[in-house]
């Protein structure tokens, strides 16, 4: 039963390992309830004055662990390939999911804007130190002998699943002719759904030669796996909603914040006080913003462990011997492990997750009245001590995208770079409410890596007041610019 709960974990991180953290709507007018989650203030700087978004999906995965794709794409019966990638170096992988879920905004006025919303976020990390991985490696001896000069190895991996509600609030904070300067913020309230976290330091070992044989000896490492008690709260006997209520009563509350700002710049004619986009029109706009900054709880299910120092004489073909075949259950695994490690204990009470937060600067210039280009640049950060901390973290990276949208339609072209995936073209479209596209073109190739492809689809309809146009007859207009 553990093992089919702990599968159904795995393949739950497996499939988030293809969420997206750039949405082509980013500084986008249009982009309504889904752009508070890059910026809180921009709500205020949208056309519409209602919106709902009742379902938007992001997914991507950065990774130079494992490469996976299928070949050829668009040909009949490709074919799927997984496979460790080779080399010397540092391995990542790097996931992040978002699922937003009946996020509205409204704007009760031209100063003042609100919304509210749930979202399902999951974000994986694995991190290794640099090991060599060769196509002509035969076996486990000849991968340890090839990678002393990688002592003392290192890896840490985590993960945190949370649901969050989350409320938005805007407000115009400085409005002259020329400049309008929006601030916001998003509370948010988390439930943690699963949360996993892993390390394996200091690991050595020693090669000898005995009677003529290579001896590998290992001589030194440290574990630590935890895992929340969600876990366990799975049943194959019950019901889907009976599971659910079960699981919702074994989560463990967090929260997060984020933090936006908004300068609008106008030109002569955009900022006349007769002119209709009075609120939300610009030439330039500029926001920059602190985002997730926060942590989801978790419990520690009872195997979780760490451990610390290895017993003399264990040898590779020890530890075939007692790990290979011999348990069906995590219980089994740490019986196991503990006749192998120094010091052995439990990890128990609560845990802390914190999320990826990161600063996003955002710059969206208007070229005419339905051509724009955006810049946006995110850089990772933590307030807490990531040595004494459980983190997840999101990638860096710097993007430029052209565009053309009017109230129907849009096309986007975003351009990104980052240090993981280096540059990557992408599009999308807007058709009505509508949102569809991708991060990398190379998907269409016939021979498609998807371990750092991208792709997202949302659902956003909007709604606009009906008010008569405003004219520059001073006592007809409706505006009240006294």
């Amino acid at each position: 039963m553990l093992r089919f709960k702990v599968q159904c974990c795995l393949l739950f991180i497996i499939l988030s390992s293809r969420a997206q953290t750039h949405h082509a709507l980013d500084g986008s007018t249009y982009a309504g309830s889904l752009g508070i989650h890059a910026n809180p203030a921009s709500s205020l700087s949208s056309k519409d004055t209602f919106d709902i978004t009742i379902a938007s999906f992001q997914l991507n995965n950065y990774s130079n662990l494992l490469k996976f794709g299928y070949a050829p794409l668009l040909k009949k019966n490709p074919t799927l390939t997984l496979e460790p990638s080779v080399g010397d170096y540092k391995r990542s992988l790097n996931t992040n999911l978002r699922v937003n879920l009946l996020n509205t905004k409204y704007k009760f006025n031209e100063k003042n804007a609100a919304g509210f919303g749930i979202n399902l976020r999951s974000v994986t990390n694995i991190y290794t130190g640099h090991y060599n991985l060769t196509d002509s490696v035969a076996d486990l001896f000849e991968f340890l002998g090839q990678n002393t000069g990688s002592l003392p190895f290192r890896a840490d991996a985590a993960s945190s699943n949370w649901l969050e509600y989350y409320a938005n609030f805007s407000h115009t904070l400085v409005d002259t002719r020329k400049y309008i300067l929006n601030v916001g913020g998003n509370v948010k309230l988390n439930k943690g759904l699963l949360g996993l976290e892993a390390s394996l330091s200091n690991l050595q070992y020693q090669k000898s030669v005995f009677l003529g044989a290579e001896v590998y000896e290992a001589k030194n490492a440290d574990f630590e796996y935890g895992f929340s008690s969600t876990v366990a709260s799975w049943d194959n006997t019950l019901r889907l909603r009976e599971n659910l209520r079960s699981l919702m009563k074994e989560t463990k509350s967090g929260a997060s914040i984020d933090l936006g700002a908004e300068l609008l710049i106008k030109n002569e004619s955009t900022s006349d006080w007769f002119y209709e986009g009075l609120d939300y029109d610009y030439t330039w706009k500029i926001g920059v913003a602190l985002l997730d900054l926060g942590y989801a709880r978790y419990h520690y299910y009872p195997e979780s462990v760490a451990t610390s120092g290895i017993k003399e004489n264990i040898t590779p073909d020890i530890l075939f011997d007692k790990f290979l075949g011999t348990f069906n259950n995590i219980a089994s695994l740490n019986d196991t492990l503990a006749t192998i490690v120094s010091n052995y204990n439990k990890l128990t009470g609560n845990f802390l997750v914190y999320h990826p937060s990161r600063l996003l600067f955002n710059i969206d210039r208007k070229l005419t009245r339905s051509i724009y280009v955006n810049a946006a640049m995110s850089m990772p950060f933590s307030f807490v001590q990531r040595a004494n901390h459980t983190i997840v973290n999101d990638i860096g990276y710097l993007t430029l995208t052209p565009r053309v949208e009017n109230a129907i339609f849009g096309l986007y072209f975003p351009i990104t770079f980052t240090t993981t995936t280096q540059l990557k073209l992408g599009a999308a479209m807007r058709v009505g409410p509508l949102v569809f596209g991708m991060n990398n073109w190379k998907i269409f190739n016939n021979n498609t890596d998807l371990h750092n492809q991208s792709g997202y689809l949302s659902f956003i309809f909007r709604f606009r007041k009906k008010e008569k146009k405003p004219n520059y007859n001073f006592l007809l207009s409706p505006r009240k610019v006294l």
